[in-house]
């Protein structure tokens, strides 16, 4: 069972990133990884309009697989480090990488993440500072490879 697909949406869903109408398909999704409880199923067969259900079965589906809800900042911090492995592995650029990692990070802006904190610098400082990008994208590579092995 390759639960991964759904901690990630558990964390979307934490941070209020996971529309109602995305549930069904990620439920059908989930089941074609070898999860499976009732309310998954349930939720697979979900029509749109019932979407409404969506939110109350996806939070049932976890309880019966034994995924914990995460909190905002364990949710940002997991989102976080799914994006600095895609990053790592090309399948996003540093810059980009950074920019969504930013943006998880203004999800709970009244928290100090100091993992992020190079994310933050150099996505923010990106377009006023084009002859550092190589610098930037350096710094951001070195702050996944540390985010991932934490």
């Amino acid at each position: 069972m390759n639960t991964r697909r759904l901690k990630v949406a558990a964390s979307r869903a934490a941070l209020e990133m996971l529309l109602s109408e995305e549930f069904s398909a990620l439920a059908v999704s989930a089941l074609e990884d070898g999860c499976d409880s009732p309310s998954l199923r349930a939720l697979a067969e979900l029509t749109a309009a019932e979407s409404d259900k969506a939110r109350t079965l996806f939070d049932r589906a976890l309880a019966e697989l034994g995924i914990d809800a995460p909190s905002k900042r364990d949710a940002v911090m997991f989102l976080a480090r799914e994006t600095a492995t895609a990053l790592l592995s090309g399948a996003i650029t540093p810059h980009a990488g950074a920019n969504q990692i930013w943006e998880l990070s203004l999800r709970i802006a009244n928290e100090n993440l100091p993992q992020l904190h190079t994310f933050v610098y150099a996505a923010s400082e990106w377009e006023d500072r084009p002859e550092d990008r190589q610098v930037f994208e350096d710094g951001i590579t070195a702050a996944a490879r540390d985010l991932v092995s934490a």
